[in-house]
């Protein structure tokens, strides 16, 4: 489970997700599951699709961010 949601974690940060900016995404293998402005229905999505998992859930900033 540690090693899925560091895989999750790094797709996050490295696919570029300025499609859902202000939205959540619910993350699972690597890929984008669910997304919405409605944190509670994009997990509840999420587990529908994948009810084995833990989705990674994230808000996607909507501007930019510098990290050090």
């Amino acid at each position: 489970m540690e090693q899925q949601l560091k895989q999750n974690y790094d797709f996050f940060i490295e696919t570029d997700l300025k499609d859902y900016k202000g939205e959540w995404v619910a993350i699972c293998d690597n890929k984008i599951v669910s997304h919405g402005k409605d944190v509670k229905e994009v997990f509840r999505e999420a587990q529908k699709k994948y009810p084995d998992k833990k989705p990674l859930l994230s808000k996607v900033p909507s501007k930019s961010a510098m990290i050090f």
